[in-house]
C-alpha cells in the first residue's frame, strides 16, 4: 500500500509516507514515520517496498558497508529498485508493476502514478495524484534528486526502525474501515477509539507485541524470489559495494 516511482529519463526517486496494517475490516496506517523507502549508499539509491521488517533488515544491512554477501538478507516479502546516481542508469529492478518509457512504478498506486507520469512527465505529481486514488498511500512525497542531491529525506544518524513505526501505529495512527458494499466512513484516531473499542484495544497490543507488522505493499511481495534472480542481485550488489569477485 504504497506509491514508488523512478524516472530514469531525469534521475528523479519519490515514494509516499505511508505505512499500514490490515486487521479484520480495519486499515491501520501511519504517514511521515520517517522509516524511508528509498536508501542511499554512494553512487547507489534503493527504493523498497513490501514487509517493514523484511525493509528494515535491508536498510540496516546497507549501512553496515558489508563486504561480502554472507549476511545478506532474504529477499522474499519485497520489491527493489536500485539506481546509480551518476548516470541515472537502472542497475537493478524486482517486482516493479509497470515499467515504460525508462520509468518504474511500484504499489497499489502503481497504475495512478503511471497514468498522471505519462501525461506529465514528473515523478512527484505521480505520487500526489496516487494519494487522491488510493487510500493505500499518503503522507508526505518523499524525493532524491539525483542530479543535484537534493531531497527530503530524514537520514539520522541514530536510525529509524520499523519499531519506531510501530509505535506511531500506536501513538497517532488512524484507522480507516475497509469499505463494504460501497460505503465508507472518514478514518479516525486508533488511540482514541480504542479507549471504547475492545477490537481495536486488541489492534493496540497487537501492535506493541509485534504481532502486526507494518507495510508498504506491492503485488511482488507475496511471490518468493528465484535463485537466479537472487543470483543477479549479488552480482549488482558486488558493484554497488566494491567487493572483489
Amino acid at each position: 500500500m504504497t506509491t514508488n516511482v523512478y524516472d530514469g529519463n531525469v534521475g528523479l526517486m519519490t515514494t509516499d509516507s505511508r505505512w499500514s496494517a490490515a486487521y479484520g475490516n480495519y486499515l491501520i496506517y501511519v504517514d511521515d514515520a520517517r522509516f524511508e523507502k528509498i536508501e542511499r549508499y554512494n553512487d547507489a539509491v534503493f527504493m523498497f517496498a513490501g514487509d517493514g521488517h523484511a525493509v528494515q533488515k535491508w536498510k540496516s544491512w546497507i549501512r553496515s558497508n558489508p563486504a561480502d554477501d554472507s549476511n545478506m538478507p532474504s529477499c522474499d516479502k519485497m520489491c527493489v529498485c536500485i539506481a546509480r546516481v551518476s548516470d541515472k542508469q537502472v542497475l537493478f529492478k524486482e517486482r516493479q508493476d509497470i515499467v515504460q518509457d525508462g520509468a518504474f512504478f511500484a504499489g497499489s498506486g502503481s497504475r495512478y502514478a503511471y497514468v498522471c507520469w505519462n501525461d506529465n512527465r514528473c515523478a512527484k505529481r505521480a505520487v500526489e495524484t496516487a494519494k487522491q486514488f488510493d487510500f493505500s498511500s499518503g503522507g508526505d512525497v518523499k524525493f532524491f534528486e539525483f542530479d543535484s542531491g537534493k531531497h527530503n529525506l530524514f537520514s539520522p544518524a541514530v536510525e529509524v526502525t520499523v519499531d519506531d513505526v510501530l509505535k506511531a501505529l500506536n501513538d497517532r495512527g488512524m484507522v480507516m474501515e475497509i469499505a463494504v458494499n460501497g460505503t465508507s466512513k472518514p478514518p479516525f484516531k486508533l488511540k482514541e477509539a480504542a479507549a471504547n473499542d475492545p477490537e481495536l484495544k486488541e489492534v493496540q497490543a497487537k501492535i506493541a507485541n509485534g504481532e502486526i507488522s507494518p507495510t508498504a505493499p506491492c503485488d511482488g511481495m507475496y511471490s518468493e524470489w528465484t535463485p537466479a534472480q537472487t543470483s543477479k542481485l549479488k552480482s549488482v550488489l558486488g558493484e554497488v559495494f566494491g567487493w572483489k569477485k
